[in-house]
């Protein structure tokens, strides 16, 4: 598996020179294999999609949040005649579709998703299901409003997207044994500890919480993902450099990883 980290940034996209090193597009990921094109999330990040050519493309949406779905009205995917399969789970009694079609209709959006030449396909999210041969398994997180994490097996290597995600106790213990010996976990890691103790219950978690679960878990590596739109390059680095571990590292837009 190859991973495109397209986008990074949490809760609404950031400009400037101060964010130009880890980027300001939010959260969108695209997981490539020989014959699969998987972009995890569809925020802001997507507009920098590379061309996928004839693979087959798929959208595993965690949870329908604006920032994970801001990058769809504008996508030159969406834009083109391909056909497009969109996972997301029902939520407040709202399919995938009724879901988008919340953002994509007026008065937010001039425009429905149907009027849009390419050809979307809708699915609930009923795990384990395949993308050709990759696949794909999912928890719930905690999340206000709910959101869906990822587990992505394809020829012996695995990737796990655990992003709008609270530590808890428990949710913690799942969360190791679901991305158990995984070769990488993208992990949100919006608050600093002390930033924490002020956002309780807002669905996020913490470097720490992430660390943790990489030792629990027996994984390989980890990127911290959905940076907070205040923390700028400098404040990022530093917090890199405290890590104090070699398997970990802060989700740099652009950057590709081979696994």
């Amino acid at each position: 598996m190859k991973i495109t980290i397209l986008g990074a940034r949490g809760s609404i996209p950031t400009d400037g020179t101060e964010f130009s090193e880890f980027g300001g597009g939010t959260s969108c990921f695209l997981v490539e294999t020989d014959s699969q094109a998987v972009f995890l999330d569809a925020g802001s990040g997507l507009l920098h999609a590379p061309d996928t050519g004839d693979k087959p493309v798929s959208f595993l949406i965690t949870h329908s949040h604006v920032d994970h779905i801001m990058g769809i009205p504008l996508s030159p995917l969406f834009l083109s005649g391909k056909r497009v399969d969109i996972y997301l789970k029902t939520r407040n009694g709202l399919n995938a579709a009724g879901q988008l079609s919340a953002l994509m209709n007026p008065p937010l959006w001039p425009v429905g998703l149907d009027i849009y030449p390419c050809e979307p396909v809708f699915h609930d999210t009923e795990f384990p299901f395949a993308l050709g041969n990759i696949k794909v398994s999912g928890m719930e997180a905690n999340h206000p409003g709910g959101s869906t994490v990822y587990r992505l097996d394809h020829e012996g290597k695995t990737l796990v997207y655990a992003t709008d995600h609270e530590h808890t106790e428990e949710k913690q213990k799942e969360l190791a044994e679901f991305a158990h010996n995984a070769d990488l976990i993208l992990y949100d890691a919006q608050y600093t500890d002390e930033e924490y103790q002020r956002m309780k219950g807002y669905g996020h978690s913490t470097v720490a919480e992430g660390l943790r679960v990489l030792n629990e878990s027996g994984a390989k590596r980890m990127v911290f993902v959905h940076h907070d739109p205040r923390h700028n390059d400098e404040m990022l680095k530093a917090m890199e450099k405290q890590l104090g571990t070699d398997r970990a590292l802060f989700a740099r837009a652009g950057d590709v990883i081979e696994l």
